[in-house]
């Protein structure tokens, strides 16, 4: 795969250029290639599926900058952009030549102008879509279609001078091929080049060549052309310096990995194109790349990329994603590996894995944020809250959180305590179940133990997220979603159900080493959701760390008491004391799942690794503070 790709993929990480731009000028130019913006991006949709993603993020204020049909109609994909200057915008898809035509000239009125358009043959048909937005930079604009060769030369010669192309497209009917295009007003005169009919090799060609004379890839097409597999192209010259990629002959897998890849670098997608396949593969996709962030620039990316890869090829994993957040700026987020290996799914910074014992810490959290609210008293007896407890269960809520209410951890009496596949609807369930109930009784209290004595334990956290529902009159999974998830919009960060859709697609494999862990061994870990039954992407649970960190969820008096009662390991609610008290920190592992989140309250750094195996022979926790002294070395 490297050898297609590698003439194909191009970024680079060079000085700002500074550009005398006319204010009409500088605002086309925000439009068409903002530094930064929200964006969405969807592929392989069927016409129903486009149809509800477009109403979807129209509610949400997002234009769409590029729409491609393919495939008879069967198959669309789309780019779209956060609407952030209020401005009209208007889309069609498969219309006749008569309605594109009444369409686009109804707008062209009211002072809109192209900036996308497609053709697709559908049912026998040549149909088109179509995307207009308010011309609010009054810029002078061009557009043409269904032009054969020598027209669009024709209109290319007499139109270069001014104009520069930003959209070009290219479909054969009945053995003829049609061009279209759309030019706009070049008012800062701005280098490019446009080329068409080119095979492979030469677009390879091209692409190097125009590289390094500074140019980026601005828009891609490609098309049969007398059977064979043709592109178009707009190069831009580079004049900021911004980074980007060009990818070709992708599959829709392919296309997913590297979305991920360089949305976590800080780029975003600005072109989408379905491929004829070049390789009897099937459908394939081309794609163009721009930098959306300042995590692209960030001096220490190299370092920590190189850190996760060692770490997943020196560890044996299947795979590993990560994320570091200074100051509740997100510096860096990557992956290595593969979430599923068996179906070439690579990891990156929103994979979702199982996070063992660190959802004490989050558990700890949601506790100290419920008291803050005046929900529970965390001081209060547990026997109090939870009926049927036995007589020596003599803990207070607050004293389970800090691992001191002498409940067992996982015993050695034959019982497998992981041994279930049994999914508990809640924390109560669970512990008037699970076991036959055991975790309630005299008999899961250490012998001769007094509170307030270290006793590290799971199963501890099963009664404290017990009380907490019946404190609330919630499930513990829907305080977790309203109370620690929603307020950060941390859409991963979850009690686990396995057994639920996965609509994203991104949870990993459960891995023992690297061996997939069969359905017949899978442990269902609901009985213990609030000490080893969650998951998350490394974003989130990032984003989850800083929030507590900068005082999101309470006011630091709270997080101040939240991080206390000692140094052992989740003494201080769910969470460990080190370095002198300057870090906090909270690692675990269980059935595939090795995680570790790291805080340096001092530094404002909160650093995120997970994988999807147990036990890897490096702890994450080793990988953690790699990445925490990156991020202390390159501010």
């Amino acid at each position: 795969m490297f050898n297609r790709f590698r003439s194909s993929i191009r970024w680079a990480l060079v000085p700002v250029l500074a550009a005398a731009l006319s204010a009409g000028a500088a605002q086309a130019q925000d439009f068409h290639d903002p530094d930064s913006i929200a964006w969405k991006f969807r592929y392989g949709l069927s016409d129903s599926a486009y149809s509800q993603a477009w109403e979807q993020y129209k509610k949400e204020n997002f234009i769409p900058i590029d729409i491609e049909m393919d495939n008879g109609g069967e198959d669309y994909s789309g780019v779209w952009q956060k609407n952030t200057d209020g401005r009209g915008w208007v889309s069609w898809r498969k219309l006749t030549d008569e309605q594109f035509h009444k369409n686009w000239d109804e707008y062209r009125k009211k002072g809109y102008r192209p900036i996308d358009q497609d053709a697709e043959v559908i049912g026998g048909k040549l149909l088109y879509s179509l995307i207009m937005v308010q011309n609010k930079e009054g810029l002078d604009w061009i557009s043409n279609r269904n032009l054969t060769s020598q027209q669009f030369s024709e209109k290319f010669a007499a139109n270069k001078g001014k104009y520069k192309p930003i959209d070009v497209d290219a479909i054969e009917v009945g053995g003829k091929m049609l061009y279209s295009i759309i030019w706009l007003e070049n008012k800062p005169n701005q280098g490019w080049v446009e080329l068409r009919d080119m095979t492979p090799d030469s677009y390879g060609q091209k692409f190097e060549e125009y590289r390094q004379q500074g140019y980026r890839v601005a828009d891609l097409d490609c098309y049969n052309r007398n059977g064979k597999l043709n592109y178009a192209a707009i190069w831009e010259k580079n004049q900021a310096g911004r980074g980007w990629a060009a990818l070709r002959q992708m599959s829709a897998q392919e296309l997913r990995n590297n979305w991920h890849k360089y949305s976590d670098q800080g780029m975003r997608i600005v072109d989408i194109e379905i491929c004829p396949a070049s390789s009897g593969r099937g459908t394939e996709y081309a794609a163009v790349w721009r930098e959306n962030d300042d995590r692209y620039d960030w001096r220490g990316r190299g370092q920590a990329e190189q850190a996760l890869s060692a770490y997943a090829n020196n560890s044996g994993i299947p795979g590993v994603g990560a994320a570091i957040i200074r100051n509740g700026r997100v510096i860096f987020l990557g992956g290595a590996g593969f979430a599923d290996k068996d179906k070439n799914i690579t990891a990156h910074s929103g994979t979702i894995y199982r996070l063992a014992s660190v959802a004490k810490a989050v558990t700890g959290t949601l506790a100290y944020d419920l008291e803050q609210a005046g929900l529970i008293n965390l001081d209060t007896r547990t026997d109090t809250i939870i009926s049927g407890l036995g007589t020596q269960h003599t803990h207070t809520v607050r004293q389970l959180l800090q691992n001191t209410g002498c409940v067992k951890h996982y015993t050695n009496d034959g019982l497998d305590d992981n041994g279930t596949q049994v999914q508990y609807a809640n924390a109560q369930a669970a512990l008037n179940n699970h076991l036959g109930g055991a975790m309630k009784t005299n008999a899961w209290i250490i012998p001769g133990c007094s509170t307030g004595t270290r006793n590290y334990s799971t199963h501890g956290y099963t009664l404290a997220a017990a009380a907490l529902e019946r404190r609330t009159n919630s499930t513990f999974a829907n305080l977790i979603k309203t109370r620690i998830a929603d307020p950060l919009g941390l859409d991963t960060l979850r009690v686990e159900v396995r057994s639920s859709p996965n609509s994203s697609g991104e949870r990993a494999t459960i891995n023992s080493g690297n061996t997939k862990v069969s359905q017949g061994d899978y442990e269902n870990v609901s009985w213990k959701e609030g000490g080893s039954g969650m998951e998350s992407s490394a974003r989130d649970l990032a984003l989850f760390g800083d929030g507590v960190l900068r005082n999101r969820y309470f006011p630091q008096a709270t997080r101040d008491q939240l991080w206390s009662g000692g140094t052992g390991n989740g003494r201080a609610n769910g969470w460990t004391l080190n370095s002198g008290a300057t870090q906090v920190s909270k690692g675990g592992d269980n059935q595939g799942s090795d995680s570790h989140i790291r805080i340096d309250i001092a530094n404002g750094i909160t650093v995120v690794a997970l994988t999807n195996t147990n036990p890897p022979p490096v702890d994450t926790s080793a990988l953690t503070q790699q990445l925490l002294n990156i991020a202390l070395n390159n501010p």
